[in-house]
């Protein structure tokens, strides 16, 4: 059985009173966390949920989010991640496209959350501070813990931000996500039960849900939110919770630079990540040197878990994506004909086939015939590789 939300009944049995997920004053323990989500679970089967149906989750970084993400898993059903942000017009396609008849939305967004679950046909559930504490009294569920779900069955239907039309949805498999998170909490940012990670990436995004949440929990390790993001917030909470490895984007660590090396105690730190973007070199090396920590660079998509590259703490160039992933293999193809490699020290389209490829767009054969050719997904992305094997993005 391969239900991405046995890593939290895993860690529950292995870690019960140790934090799971922290947003201020608030702390979740393992085995808190896991009841929660057990009882949610069955609060969604009471509703009707079946093992597959897809279920909005409309929610910021707080507690709430991965009792509900992980309950719905457990139920054995398919979480559509989703910005509290969207209006109804968006929040009616992901809901009608998906086929979710039920949303779980942030009480900042009800209004909004109603009127695209209305158009859609759906139901719209509002989620507030004081929601956790009613779930606590909701019975668990009296069918198995945890739904057994099969390596290529859906655990999450990312939608791409639509750039390039209507936003598509990525179809993640419960082995894309629990390989994607293991290799990142292992190989590249050895994460342990004594660590302390910043959550400060949205969880509805993929980079935040793999790197943070999922990489957090199969190691034990405390996840701590921040809803909104700021510099300051964030330097303030790294020294309050002594956070241990940060997760960001370009834009946070040009904000926390801004701020200053001395604006908070920050000795904790042992890592740091970027990803979503390229960082600038200068902001790299600046960081590091004002902040004492390492940055090292990535790079994916949500067509990918997202994880695909990384440099390494041992083996790294600033300015580049790094090198392909534990189990992932990159190729450069010709941008003219994207079956054909790129010729070598020539700028090519990236092409990525692995364990973190997803099933597919789901409803949409063609596109996902399109993209997925040969087990390569395509990704659209132009990039150069040097000598030693380390790749640089062009344009994405």
């Amino acid at each position: 059985m391969t239900n991405l939300a046995l890593d939290l009944r895993e860690a529950a049995q292995m870690y019960p009173d140790r934090p799971a997920v922290r947003h201020d004053d608030a702390v979740l323990s393992y085995a808190r966390l896991d009841d929660l989500s057990a009882r949610a679970a069955g609060w969604l089967r009471s509703r009707g949920l079946r093992p597959g149906d897809p279920v909005g989750i409309m929610l910021p970084n707080v507690p709430h989010f991965p009792v509900f993400y992980y309950g719905v898993l457990r139920a054995g059903g398919t979480v559509v991640p989703m910005n509290p942000l969207l209006k109804a017009r968006e929040i009616a396609h992901y809901l009608g496209d998906s086929g979710a008849r039920l949303v779980l939305a942030w009480e900042t967004a009800t209004l909004e959350a109603e009127a695209g679950a209305a158009t859609a046909g759906a139901d719209s559930v509002s989620i507030g501070p004081a929601t956790l504490d009613a779930v606590a009294t909701w019975p668990a569920s009296a069918s198995p813990e945890v739904a057994r779900r099969g390596d290529d069955d859906t655990a999450v239907i990312l939608y791409t931000s639509g750039t390039t039309g209507t936003p598509k949805g990525a179809e993640l498999t419960h082995a894309n996500m629990r390989r994607n998170a293991s290799v990142t909490a292992t190989s590249l940012l050895a994460l342990g039960p004594d660590d302390v990670v910043m959550g400060c990436l949205p969880l509805f995004h993929s980079f935040g849900q793999t790197c943070g949440l999922n990489a957090a929990v199969q190691s034990g390790a405390c996840l701590t939110l921040i809803s909104r993001f700021s510099a300051r917030a964030a330097l303030e909470v790294i020294e309050r919770d002594q956070v241990t490895v940060f997760e960001g984007v370009p834009t946070m660590y040009i904000g926390m630079l801004g701020e200053g090396g001395d604006a908070a105690d920050t000795s904790s730190l042992r890592l740091c990540v970027s990803g979503g973007a390229a960082l600038p070199v200068e902001v790299l090396h600046g960081f590091e040197k004002a902040f004492d920590s390492v940055i090292l660079e990535g790079y994916g998509l949500s067509e990918t878990s997202p994880v695909a590259t990384f440099n390494r703490r041992d083996r790294r160039k600033p300015g580049s994506i790094g090198l392909p992933v534990e189990g992932v293999e990159l190729r450069l193809v010709s941008v003219d004909d994207g079956d054909v490699p790129a010729p070598p020290g020539e700028v090519g389209e990236i092409a990525i086939r692995g364990h973190n490829v997803m099933k597919g767009y789901w409803k949409r054969e063609e596109a996902t015939a399109a993209a997925i050719r040969g087990g390569w997904f395509h990704t659209g992305d132009l990039a150069r590789a040097d000598e030693d094997g380390f790749y640089y993005i062009v344009d994405r």
